[in-house]
């Protein structure tokens, strides 16, 4: 946080766990508000020395992480609070920031189902965040006459993040073995995703031939630690930092509170998913070297060549098993990367451009602005599209 040389900065303190700092620091960092420090301060001390600390400090402004039974005193601090979590139903005082997590679910119900699967499970966890993760994923699925079959893990524990890791009850095990394969898992979060994967394990059941498991937060190490690696939605949380810092700084300025909804990100997709339920071969090929190739811009004649097979003949497979054509499919997956990257990096637009597969920018343009009825940057700037689910989201 670059600070004016001018006058004594506004000192804000992010109380903030360890996991929220790796997540939310770099988005208050590109904020920059100016003639501002910000110091970080855990949540865990104890709660009269947190108090303590704040009354020598006084700061003119709080980014808060609640955590129940521990900052509680925090949140009755008279001066301008957000929140990073979504707890307070009845607060106006309190700003926050949250992703959608009803659209979470959603997102997970339209992967799985573009993976042509028919059954479905969700792993989760009693809390506000992963129950509506659940609706999400179960309104989806509902409106397209699908059923789903749910296991919450009722132990207690399950807030810790990083170092929970109970072995799989029988309750669990005897779920697992008993839903119909192959099916695709929504896990509330990454550390439930590589639990339940190693929880197949111990079972017998192949992941992902038998069942495909989807995490959310896209943590780098727990997806990559997972054997298989995890597949998993992408939240961003540089986004949310920056919000949150924008809604404290019109606080300090005595606006009112504001609450925010974020679309999440896309899926960063790892072996753990690679599944899908296509009978036809050709089919299944043509979109596995669609998947393989796609920042390298690879295009219909490319993967027919490869295939060996004439374009009319893959465009009338494509229409048959998939509903779609194989350019679809590609423009589809192109804009998937070009979204995720300008929401949750800096890149400039003409990289992300590249990145995603695109031979020009100017093609790059005119595809996103016919499909997202906007420009990149405009999408950049509002954070993605306007949340159209009234559900409220959750902490993640």
């Amino acid at each position: 946080m670059s600070l004016s040389p001018i006058g004594s900065p506004t000192r804000i303190v992010a109380v903030l766990s360890a996991v929220s700092v790796r997540r939310y620091v770099p988005g208050i960092v590109r904020y920059n508000r100016a003639n501002t420090s910000v110091w970080q301060l855990d949540p865990r001390h104890d709660t009269k020395q947190l108090l303590s600390m704040l009354d020598e400090w006084k700061p003119a402004g709080m980014i808060l992480e609640h955590m129940p039974g521990i900052t509680d005193a925090l949140v009755d601090l008279d001066i301008p609070k957000v929140t990073v979590h979504y707890d307070f139903d009845d607060r106006n005082d309190l700003g926050w920031v949250d992703v959608n997590d009803h659209q979470v679910g959603q997102l997970a119900a339209n992967f799985f189902s573009d993976k042509r699967l028919r059954h479905f499970g969700f792993f989760g966890v009693e809390s506000q965040w992963s129950d509506q993760r659940l609706k999400g994923f179960q309104d989806a699925l509902s409106a397209a006459k699908l059923e789903l079959s749910t296991f919450i893990d009722r132990r207690p524990g399950h807030d810790r993040y990083n170092d929970y890791w109970p072995a799989p009850t029988p309750e669990l095990l005897k779920w697992l073995k008993e839903l119909p394969k192959p099916c695709g898992i929504l896990a509330a979060h990454d550390p439930l995703g590589r639990a339940l994967i190693e929880a197949c394990a111990g079972a017998g059941i192949d992941v992902p031939r038998d069942i495909a498991v989807l995490g959310v937060n896209d943590d780098p190490l727990v997806c990559s630690l997972s054997q298989p690696q995890l597949s998993s939605i992408r939240v961003p949380w540089q986004r949310l930092g920056y919000e949150l810092m924008g809604i404290l700084d019109k606080m300090l300025e005595g606006q009112p509170a504001e609450h925010r909804v974020i679309s999440p990100g896309t899926i960063g997709e790892r072996f753990s998913t690679d599944v899908l339920a296509v009978e036809n071969p050709l089919v299944a090929r043509a979109l596995e070297l669609i998947r393989e190739q796609i920042s390298e811009g690879v295009n219909v004649a490319q993967v027919t060549e490869k295939l060996g097979c004439s374009r009319r003949h893959l465009e009338r497979l494509f229409r048959e098993h998939l509903g779609r054509s194989p350019k679809d499919e590609i423009t589809s997956r192109q804009l998937a990367i070009a979204r995720d990257l300008l929401l949750n990096t800096n890149l400039k637009v003409a990289a992300i451009a590249g990145e995603a597969g695109f031979h020009s920018v100017e093609r790059f343009y005119a595809m996103f602005r016919r499909m997202e009825d906007m420009s990149p940057g405009a999408f950049r700037r509002q954070g993605g599209r306007p949340a159209k689910s009234e559900n409220s989201p959750g902490p993640s």
